[in-house]
């Protein structure tokens, strides 16, 4: 099976869990190897050590891909390759795509879907597997730049926006209108399942957490739990 889970939000080690402990679950092997990749937070410490010691209490064995580090393009391609999950953290999505594309993982990741290598990763590490997202990362350069629009990876032919429980978020809504666009919304702890490229629908850890596709109209995505 092809594999997505992109999550709308939420806190480690905390508020995923039950999304997290869902997304091991699919994969049907005795020692389960996770490659985190931070880029987005420009490799942040703290939340690498976060995300290790969480993955390693839920019983998989955790690398990292650190572009701050490295340019050996068979490391990259082994580290990915080598992967039964991939997670892309939080942070700044275009820094992250920008990276992506200078490294070519844009194109590893599409491989590694095709593989059946299992892709997730949490707001801006969700955005990037879209074909497009409703970003604030224009803000690392003015902290008041309105949200706007980002061209992704489209391994999921939908413009997404992450922390849809946000007020300023909802503009979202009129922002896909306006433009013509497919949009999902996810609210923080939850994740849509996208499998063998359909959505199948989404995964709370939160019960009253939502998910919706927004056009013309809004419609709720049903839970598959």
């Amino acid at each position: 099976m092809k594999i997505i889970i992109p999550i709308g939000g939420g806190e480690i080690p905390s508020t995923t869990i039950e999304i997290d402990k869902y997304i091991i679950s699919l994969v049907r092997k005795d020692i389960i190897k996770v490659l985190f990749v931070p880029t987005a937070s420009g490799d942040n410490e703290l939340y690498i050590s976060k995300f290790k010691d969480y993955y390693k209490s839920l019983g998989c064995v955790v690398d990292t891909l650190l572009l701050s580090q490295t340019e050996n393009d068979m490391l990259i391609r082994t580290k990915i390759f080598g992967s039964d999950i991939i997670y892309i953290g939080g942070g700044n999505t275009g820094r992250a795509i920008r990276k992506f594309k200078r490294y070519h993982i844009d194109e590893y990741l599409k491989k590694a879907y095709e593989r059946g290598i299992i892709l997730t990763g949490l707001s801006a590490g969700a955005m990037v597997y879209f074909d497009s997202g409703y970003s604030d990362s224009n803000r690392s350069t003015n902290i008041n730049n309105p949200l706007s629009y980002l061209k992704c990876l489209n391994l999921i032919p939908y413009c997404l926006c992450p922390h849809y429980n946000e007020p300023e978020r909802k503009t979202f809504d009129n922002f896909v209108k306006d433009n013509n666009y497919k949009g999902i919304a996810l609210e923080d702890n939850c994740a849509l399942v996208f499998i063998d490229d359909k959505i199948k629908g989404i995964i709370k850890a939160d019960k009253d957490a939502k998910g919706y596709y927004i056009d013309d109209n809004k419609i709720e995505i049903e839970s598959i739990s």
